[in-house]
């Protein structure tokens, strides 16, 4: 039971988090070059480890620590987390960290 309450409050901290940082762009341009869109992948979020935990990186800065630790998830799990896991959505990295932490 703490574990979930533990959850939906990282959870909720992300998305409180995210909506104070993260605001549309209302006068970017429709058409991007390949270039710009590039750019705007690596953007994103990628999920990763930090001192043997789940964390989240943005711009390649530590912007999230859980406390799931990597030693409690699966073998693969644990290859894709070290490897790091791209997401450009906040709706994509809720769910991967739903997956992940829970």
């Amino acid at each position: 039971m703490k574990k979930l309450i533990l959850i939906a409050g990282v959870i909720v901290m992300i998305y409180l988090a995210l909506n104070l940082f993260v605001s549309p762009q209302a006068d970017a341009p429709v058409a991007a070059s390949a270039s710009a869109q590039t750019a705007q992948q690596e953007k994103g979020f990628r999920i990763g480890v930090a001192d043997d935990r789940v964390a989240v990186f943005r711009d390649g800065i530590l912007y999230l620590k859980t406390e799931t630790l990597l030693s409690s998830l699966p073998k693969s799990d644990r290859a894709r987390l070290e490897e790091g896991i791209h997401v450009d959505s906040i709706k994509e990295l809720k769910e991967l960290l739903q997956d992940y932490c829970s």
